[in-house]
C-alpha cells in the first residue's frame, strides 16, 4: 500500500472519504431480525429477515409500543389505532401461512402470523406443553386466582387456531387472567367464525416488552377476515398481562400479592371487533356531537361509555333495536361465559355440559359477566 505522503491531493482526498465512508458503514446498527416460516406462497421452511413485519403508514400507525399503552387500571383489553389493524396488501395476497419469530438473546418471544382457516383450526385435545419454560417462568400460587397458579404457558397464536403445542416461539409467560379471560375472548372471535363459515383470518400476536423484561407487558392482537374485507372479524387490540391483586416484576417474573392492581372492570367486549362496529362508533360520535350542539344531553349516546357492551356493534345495534331489556330466549356457555341466539351456528359446538337455555333480557347476561358471541350478535 502507498504512503499517502507519495499520494497526489485529489488520491488522498480520495483515500480519506473512502475510509470514512467505510467507517461509517461499521457504526451503523443492524435492523432486522430473522424469522423462520412455513409458506405456500414461500417455500417450506425458508428464512425471510424483516424489520417490522410490515410497511407502508397505515401499517406503522398500527402498531403499537410500550410507550403508546397507558398504565392499567381495570380495562383489560383496549383498542389499538381505533380497532384497525395494520395488515398491508401484500399481507392480505398471501396464501396459506404461519410463522413465528426466532427468540431473541434474551430467550424472549416475537411475533406470530398466520392465516388462519378451515386447513389451520384444530378440534384436538391441547398437547402436553409442560415441558416449555418461557423467559420469565417463576411461577407462583396464589389462593385467589382462578385454578391456583398465577402462570400460564401462554400460546401466542391459540392452540384451537393452529394445532400448535409445545412450540417455544409460541409461548409466553402469561397471567391466567390475559390467558383465559383476555386474549380467550378474541381467539374465539376468531375460531367460532372460520369453524362456522369456512373462512380464512390474518391473524397477528406481538409480545411487547419493556427494556430488558422477561414478561412481556401484554400483546397486541390483531385481525381481519379475508373473504369479506374485514366485516366479520377486525380488531386490533392490547390486552394486559396483569393479574387483579398481584404485582408483578416483569424483568424477573417474580411476583407478591398487592392491592395496587385492581380488578378487571372491562373485558373484550368493551373495544372495537369488527369494521360494523367501527363504523357504529363513528356514527354514535357524530350523533354526540349533534346533541351537544344542540343542547341535549349525550349521555348512553356516546359508545364509549362505561357499562354498554361497547365492543360489539352489531349487538349495540340489535339491542338499541329489540330493546336491551326485552325477554329474549338464549343458550349460554357457562364456561368462556358467552351467550348466543338459539338458531347461532356455533350452538351445535357447545358441550351439554358447558350448555345451558336461558330466557331473560340481554343486560342481565352482561351483568352476570357474559358477553355476546361474535357471529349470531344476540
Amino acid at each position: 500500500m502507498k504512503d499517502n505522503r507519495t499520494l497526489s491531493l485529489p488520491q488522498r482526498i480520495a483515500a480519506a472519504l473512502a475510509a470514512l465512508a467505510l467507517a461509517f458503514s461499521f457504526a451503523l446498527p443492524a435492523t432486522g431480525c430473522s424469522i423462520s416460516i412455513s409458506d405456500s406462497s414461500a417455500g417450506t421452511g425458508s428464512s425471510i429477515s424483516s424489520t417490522d413485519g410490515s410497511s407502508g403508514e397505515g401499517a406503522r400507525s398500527a402498531q403499537a409500543t410500550i410507550a403508546d399503552i397507558p398504565a392499567y387500571t381495570g380495562a383489560l383489553c383496549i383498542d389499538i389505532n381505533h380497532g384497525m389493524p395494520g395488515f398491508t396488501a401484500q399481507d392480505e395476497a398471501r396464501g396459506t401461512f404461519m410463522q413465528f419469530s426466532d427468540l431473541d438473546f434474551e430467550g424472549r418471544c416475537g411475533t406470530a402470523f398466520a392465516r388462519i382457516g378451515p386447513d389451520t383450526v384444530s378440534n384436538e385435545k391441547r398437547g402436553d406443553i409442560s415441558q416449555v419454560h418461557p423467559s420469565g417462568w417463576v411461577q407462583r400460587k396464589y389462593s385467589f386466582v382462578d385454578d391456583g397458579m398465577l402462570y400460564n404457558r401462554s400460546h401466542l397464536i391459540a392452540h384451537q387456531l393452529c394445532g400448535e403445542n409445545a412450540n417455544e416461539k409460541n409461548l409466553i409467560t402469561g397471567t391466567r387472567t390475559f390467558n383465559a379471560v383476555g386474549m380467550l375472548y378474541y381467539e374465539e372471535l376468531v375460531g367460532d367464525y372460520v369453524r362456522s363459515t369456512g373462512n380464512h383470518v390474518l391473524y397477528r400476536v406481538t409480545p411487547l416488552f419493556a427494556a430488558n423484561d422477561l414478561v412481556a407487558r401484554g400483546v397486541q392482537m390483531e385481525a381481519k377476515s379475508a373473504e369479506d374485507n374485514g366485516e366479520a372479524i377486525q380488531f386490533n387490540v392490547f390486552v394486559y398481562n396483569v393479574e387483579p391483586g398481584v404485582a408483578i416484576d416483569y424483568v424477573t417474573g417474580e411476583s407478591w400479592e398487592s392491592s395496587e392492581t385492581p380488578q378487571v372492570t372491562s373485558k373484550g367486549s368493551a373495544t372495537i371487533t369488527t369494521a360494523a362496529a367501527a363504523r357504529a362508533d363513528k356514527a354514535a360520535a357524530g350523533s354526540v356531537n349533534g346533541s351537544k350542539a344542540d343542547g341535549e344531553s349525550s349521555s348512553g349516546s356516546d359508545a364509549s361509555s362505561s357499562g354498554n357492551d361497547a365492543g360489539d356493534g352489531a349487538g349495540r345495534n340489535s339491542a338499541s333495536s329489540q330493546g336491551a331489556s326485552e325477554q329474549q330466549d338464549y343458550i349460554l356457555n357457562v364456561k368462556n361465559k358467552k351467550f348466543h341466539k338459539p338458531d347461532c351456528s356455533a350452538g351445535p359446538d357447545i358441550s351439554s355440559a358447558n350448555k345451558q337455555n336461558f330466557t331473560g333480557t340481554r343486560d342481565q347476561l352482561i351483568a352476570r359477566g357474559y358477553s355476546p358471541c361474535g357471529i349470531c350478535k344476540p
